[in-house]
């Protein structure tokens, strides 16, 4: 009880400050007004169910507090006062049930209404795309509620209880920001077991990557290190300006084929280029990666998530990003100086001892030719070039192919002579006339 009156002794104060002014007005000679202009007589509905409310019966304990509490003001004089007293910063719901006792009894009655907000939420991974349900939350409109009840002055009415409504984040939303961005593909054909194992591994720990707003992508810190324990296998690589053996051989045709999805798809990562040019790429559009040392890096700028999908399917490795849509269609273009690599042969005996006839030979380094290039992105829009912007000045290192070649023309002599001789343990080609070569 001392609660009480104390609530009622801050919300006179609070009314004295606000400036409002309460006539004072006889509470009998209210009372005894048998129209009783002042009373809030409401029945509140929803779906069906309903809920009574009288001012006139819920005063009945607090009539002394009646002028201060404004009961027997009219619709005017009721919202005037609660303006004052919530422009103040008192609680709504508070002044609500200050002026209108048991006022929370209509929304405990109908408290079964609310329902929270679940928003739809996308699940991206290998598999691809998936979105949950939504719900739209609800709310008992409170604010509204009180206006209703206090235009009801002087008669009874009947209101349906105001809802607000708090719109859910749908499926169809979402899958506006789930669209296809940029995708591109690479072949490797003519790669061995080994590296084609790689290039499956690769792509296999990068299909299903999320990379959200402000986020940094590391292609290293996807993929890890390219060794034995991780699973990685012995495969060629670039190294040095030249072709070799090497662990995780064909993880840079992953990373050059991500790196141009993601240039359609509106991104500009940090790349490094080969020494020497790749085969599987135009020039000018390769991203080397070398575990502790070189990486592929972006940071999604966009206002959303970014999903990365990567598959590999008949020797071919294919990155598509996804996430909102792009303002531009992009296209990669460059201008090159090519320098054909030559072709030199070599005889040595000692060193390919298999290589006999002139006809026999064996490739001893893959030849590549040199090329400066410059590599550009060009922005389309409605069909109409609206930009072009230089993204990469490179250098690739000419290679020139050798061959090893056997010593010997094929003899044309009886099959069944044997044609080759050991001087020395070396072996020599007898000649048509008998001399030794």
């Amino acid at each position: 009880m001392k609660n009480i009156k104390l609530i009622t002794i801050i919300f006179a104060l609070a009314v004295i400050i606000a400036g409002v002014f309460v006539t004072s007005l006889s509470v009998n000679a209210y009372a005894e007004q048998s129209s009783k202009p002042w009373n809030v007589d409401v029945t509140v509905t929803h779906n069906g169910n309903s809920c009574n409310y009288d001012l006139s019966k819920n005063i009945v304990d607090v009539k002394d507090e009646a002028d201060a509490r404004g009961f027997y003001l009219g619709c005017k004089g009721k919202r005037m006062l609660a303006d004052n007293l919530l422009s103040i910063g008192l609680d709504s719901v508070a002044v609500y049930e200050y002026l209108l006792p048991n006022f929370k009894q209509i929304t405990k009655h109908f408290a079964y209404v609310k329902r929270e907000k679940i928003d739809s939420e996308v699940n991206f991974n290998s598999q691809g795309f998936t979105y949950s349900d939504s719900q739209d939350g609800i709310e008992i409109d409170v604010d509204k509620l009180f206006d209703l009840l206090i235009s009801s002055c002087g008669k009874h009415i009947e209101i349906l209880l105001p809802l607000t409504i708090d719109k859910a984040v749908t499926k169809t939303e979402l899958k506006k920001y789930t669209v296809k961005k940029g995708s591109f593909t690479t072949t490797y054909y003519n790669s061995g077991e080994n590296r084609s194992y790689n290039i499956a591994l690769a792509t296999k720990s990068l299909n299903g990557v999320t990379v959200r707003p402000n986020e940094t992508f590391s292609f290293n810190g996807v993929v890890g290190e390219r060794s034995e324990k991780n699973g990685y296998k012995n495969a060629k690589v670039i190294m040095d300006g030249a072709y070799t053996d090497g662990i995780g051989g064909g993880v840079c045709q992953v990373s050059t084929t991500l790196y141009n999805a993601l240039l359609i798809a509106g991104f500009i990562p940090k790349a490094s280029q080969h020494s020497l040019v790749s085969s599987y790429v135009m020039a000018g559009f390769d991203a080397m990666v070398a575990y502790g040392s070189t990486d592929l890096t972006f940071v999604n700028n966009t206002n959303r998530n970014i999903y990365i999908q990567g598959k590999t399917q008949g020797k071919t490795v294919t990155f598509t990003i996804y996430g909102e849509a792009n303002e531009y269609q992009i296209k990669r273009e460059n201008v090159e100086e090519r320098t054909p690599y030559s072709v030199k042969e070599i005889v040595d005996k000692i060193k390919y001892p298999d290589l006999i006839y002139t006809d026999q030979t064996k490739v001893i380094t893959n030849g590549s030719d040199g090329v400066k290039t410059k590599s550009y992105l060009k922005y389309y829009k409605d069909g109409q070039l609206v930009a072009t912007k230089l993204i990469r000045s490179n250098n690739y290192k000419k290679v020139d192919k050798v061959i090893a070649r056997g010593y010997c023309d094929r003899p044309v002599t009886d099959e069944n002579v044997n044609p080759l001789l050991k001087l020395n343990g070396v072996a020599v080609c007898k000649a048509a006339n008998g001399s030794f070569l």
